[in-house]
C-alpha cells in the first residue's frame, strides 16, 4: 500500500515545490532519497533525473542521478549520467571512477578502458583509476598490461586491497600461481578474511598445482566438495 501511495504523494509534493532550482532542488532531492530508501526506485530516479536535466552544469546533481541508476543496475543510462557528471566536473573522483565501473558492468569493456585511462590522466594520484584500468585490460586477456596497471595502483596506495587481489588473480590467469599465492596468503588466512578472499587464494593454490591447500581454503563453504572443486579448477587452468 505504501508503494502504491508514494507516486501520488511525490507528484503532489513536486507541484508544491514551485519552480525548479534554488531551495526546491534540495527538497526534491530529499524526496528522491526517501523514495529510494522506501524501495520506490522509479520515483527516486525520476526526480533525480529531472533535477539533473534542469541543472546540466551541476556536477552533484548529475552524480546523484548516476549513482541511483547504478544502484538499480541500469548500467547504460548510469554510464551516460556519469559521463554528464564528468563533463560538469572533470576532477570528480566519484564521477570518473563511476563512469568506468558502469561501463564495465554494462559490458562495454573498451569504453571502460578508455574511461579509466582518462581518469588516470586526470587524477594521477588515484589508485582506483589504475586498478579499474587493470580490470578492463584483464577482461580483454591483456594480462601483462593489466598487471602493470595493478602495480601502478599499489605504488600509489600499497594497502589497496582491490588492486592487490586483482593482481593476484591476473597472475593466476597468466600461469603465475606461485607469485599469486605469496600475494594473497596474508590477507586470505587472516581471521577476518571473507569467503571471496579465501576462494581467490584457493584458485591461486590450484594454479600453482597445490590441490590439497586449494581444497582446504574452500572447505568452510564447500565441505566435502572442496577437493573436487580444486581439481576442477586445476584442470580448467591447465586447459584440459
Amino acid at each position: 500500500m505504501r508503494k502504491m501511495l508514494l507516486p501520488g504523494l511525490v507528484s503532489g509534493l513536486l507541484a508544491a515545490c514551485g519552480a525548479p532550482g534554488g531551495g526546491g532542488d534540495e527538497q526534491r532531492l530529499r524526496m528522491a532519497e526517501a523514495a529510494m530508501a522506501s524501495g520506490n526506485t522509479g520515483a527516486a530516479i525520476g526526480i533525480a533525473g529531472q533535477i539533473a536535466a534542469e541543472n546540466p552544469r551541476d556536477a552533484a546533481a548529475q552524480l546523484r542521478h548516476a549513482e541511483m541508476l547504478a544502484a538499480t543496475g541500469r548500467w547504460q543510462p548510469a554510464a551516460e549520467a556519469f559521463a554528464r557528471a564528468v563533463a560538469a566536473d572533470g576532477a570528480s573522483r566519484q564521477a570518473r571512477l563511476g563512469l568506468g565501473r558502469a561501463r564495465l558492468r554494462g559490458g562495454d569493456i573498451a569504453g571502460a578502458e578508455a574511461a579509466f585511462r582518462e581518469a588516470a590522466a586526470a587524477l594521477p594520484q588515484e589508485a582506483g583509476a589504475q586498478s579499474g584500468l587493470g580490470v578492463a585490460l584483464d577482461l580483454q586477456g591483456r594480462h601483462a598490461e593489466a598487471q602493470a596497471a595493478y602495480r601502478g595502483a599499489l605504488a600509489l596506495e600499497p594497502a589497496h586491497v582491490g588492486a592487490r587481489t586483482n593482481l593476484a588473480l591476473s597472475l593466476t590467469l597468466s600461469g603465475q600461481g606461485s607469485e599469486a599465492v605469496q600475494m594473497l596468503e596474508t590477507v586470505a588466512r587472516a581471521p577476518q578474511a571473507t569467503p571471496r578472499q579465501r576462494h581467490n587464494l584457493a584458485l591461486a593454490y590450484a594454479a600453482a598445482g597445490d590441490a590439497p591447500r586449494a581444497a582446504e581454503m574452500m572447505a568452510p563453504e564447500l565441505g566435502d566438495r572442496s577437493r573436487e572443486a580444486a581439481l576442477a579448477w586445476r584442470a580448467a587452468l591447465d586447459g584440459s
